[in-house]
């Protein structure tokens, strides 16, 4: 797997006593790993997967998880696809268009309810509209995910995007210049700079879709289906944990796997997504997908070609672990 893998007692200094885990849960595939690919090096928005590695839940549900890393041009799908992961995150147009092009792949639970993509633009823009004819960093993925969209939407054209640089600075030097972000990232990096920004949401302009959704091959999904329950299971859990309670076990995790993180920009993530409610609302369970939600991600990708209308949307993804994420914020 490409990066840097934690095997499951690495953080176990961290590790607290937690009660025993539901009967579906025990030995549920002791011995084989279960292998996660992230979509980036370790951060904020994986904190769930490493609070459950870092309290030991994951052990405790009978699964040898292994959190990989992904990075700049790693395609956590096509990773998935050639057997160098168990689960990969992805977001919901790469599980369309690959459904589309005939890859077994399945979407088993989602990290966010609603995406925490957007743009960041100088304080100028006071609406994306007024983008047009600007230059937009847009990365590899984001062009086949939300750049159709936004293209249809607000009539911005492929000779504005340019390669996104996976840093800030052509944005503080270039007052026209606008670039993908995520509201629990780059934001911080510009407030750390006291350079004035403004950052506009997709999910608020009406972009529906979940992000970091978890998904596996059917394969993976018919041969493994006990230890992927109990792997969601943890999962969930440890994003509650992460969320409600102390996230120094996870905040501890993510800097030993990326040194390049700290304690403040962690926390500071973490706020975020909790004031976005981007994992769930109070009450609302953690990993579930809605059906509805699917349709309009499945209707906004017809309308900008990404998918055909007869494509079998629902085949994209499952509710069958619906019971093993029982788990509320």
């Amino acid at each position: 797997m490409n990066g840097i893998t934690l095997g499951r007692r690495s953080l176990l200094a961290a590790a607290t006593t937690l009660a025993s885990p539901v009967p579906w849960c025990r030995a549920a595939d002791r011995g084989k790993p279960l292998r996660l690919l992230t979509n980036w090096f370790a951060q904020a928005e994986h904190g769930g997967f490493y609070q459950a590695q870092a309290l030991g839940l994951y052990d405790k549900a009978g699964i040898d998880a292994v959190i990989g890393m992904g990075g700049a041009q790693v395609n956590t799908v096509q990773l998935l696809l050639a057997g160098q992961c168990d689960v990969a995150l992805a977001q919901p147009e790469q599980v369309l268009d690959g459904i589309a092009h005939g890859l077994p792949l399945v979407a088993v639970a989602t990290t966010f309810q609603k995406g925490i993509g957007g743009l960041l633009a100088h304080p100028d823009i006071t609406d994306l509209a007024q983008l047009r004819g600007h230059p937009i960093l847009i990365s590899p993925e984001g062009r086949i995910t939300y750049w159709p969209w936004l293209r249809a939407r607000y009539g911005f054209t492929d000779d504005q995007a340019a390669p996104y640089t996976f840093n800030i600075q052509p944005f503080l030097f270039n007052p026209r210049l606008a670039m993908q972000a995520f509201a629990t990232s780059e934001p911080y990096a510009v407030q750390q700079r006291h350079v004035p920004y403004r950052f506009f949401l997709l999910a608020d302009a009406g972009y529906p879709g979940f992000g970091n959704m978890l998904v596996t091959t059917r394969a993976t999904l018919a041969a493994r289906g006990a230890a992927l329950a109990a792997f969601l299971h943890a999962s969930m859990t440890g994003w509650k944990d992460v969320l409600t309670g102390d996230a120094a076990p996870a905040r501890r995790a993510i800097m030993a796997a990326n040194p390049q993180m700290t304690a403040d920009q962690i926390d500071w993530s973490f706020a975020e997504l909790r004031r976005l409610q981007a994992v769930a609302a109070p009450g609302q369970y953690i990993g579930r997908f809605d059906p509805a939600a699917w349709q309009r991600i499945r209707d906004r990708d017809i309308v900008t070609g990404l998918i055909p209308a007869s494509l079998d949307w629902r085949s994209a993804f499952t509710t069958e672990f619906d019971s093993a994420m029982d788990v509320t914020l």
